[in-house]
């Protein structure tokens, strides 16, 4: 080969190596990331803090009475006649949730409330004016739920519906402290849960409403009462 054969290679092999070489380069696709699972995930921890509203319930009349004189007849001599209820309230709440599943999770709650009870007698025998007594309660909520969350896992979903139910121990004191009154709560209802981003560690809110049954308590009649209940918290998934 002679030197313009040389020259000719030499020229197409330093063309190769500006053009050809760099245009390959740029043709090779990006790396692509490896997506993320779906969140939560079973292991998950959640955990919420914010406001919560217990509705009020009436319990229901009492009358004061007096056996009559022996060999008197009919029914006991009625004094007076009492009316007892229990405003709404506002509260705070904490809960602390673990995820089994990117749908089912199981969670802790602590609810503090101080409603008041209002006690008003009336239809007093002698003309007294009607009187109503009032004093603040100490509410304590401690239970467990467990809850199924209905969107699809995905790092992308921002919105999830779910529904909860559990039971709880109430505690409720009365003003100043000296009387404890116990009791079961057996709670249900559905929310819905909005995340902040798609990372796996992340901020969300926190909206449900439901129904609380309670068994025991401030309640001289220890009857079943159907409170209503909601909330509202910031969340944090981790």
């Amino acid at each position: 080969m002679g030197r313009r054969g040389c020259r000719a290679a030499a020229l197409a092999a330093l063309w190769s190596v500006v053009f050809v070489l760099p245009a390959s380069g740029q043709a090779r696709p990006a790396p692509r990331q490896a997506p993320a699972g779906p969140t939560p995930r079973a292991g998950s921890w959640e955990v919420g803090g914010g406001v919560a509203y217990v509705g009020g319930f009436d319990l229901g009349d009492a009358a004061a009475e007096l056996t009559r004189n022996t060999g008197s007849s009919g029914s006991p001599f009625t004094l007076f006649v009492t009316s007892w209820e229990v405003g709404p309230a506002p509260g705070v709440e904490g809960r602390l949730a673990y995820y089994f599943s990117p749908r089912f999770a199981v969670e802790g709650r602590v609810r503090f409330a101080q409603p008041v009870l209002g006690i008003e007698a009336s239809a007093d025998t002698e003309g007294a004016p009607d009187v109503t007594a009032e004093e603040t309660l100490d509410q304590y909520v401690f239970g467990g739920s467990a809850l199924w969350h209905f969107a699809r896992p995905s790092p992308r979903t921002r919105v999830v519906p779910f529904v909860f139910g559990g039971a709880a121990y109430l505690r409720e004191l009365h003003e100043g402290q000296e009387l404890v009154e116990t009791g079961r709560d057996y709670q249900a209802g559905a929310g819905v849960k909005v995340w902040f981003g798609s990372a796996r560690r992340r901020l969300g809110i926190r909206g449900d409403a439901g129904l609380a049954i309670r068994d025991g308590g401030v309640d001289p009649e220890t009857n079943l009462r159907a409170v209503p209940i909601a909330g509202a918290s910031l969340i944090y998934l981790f």
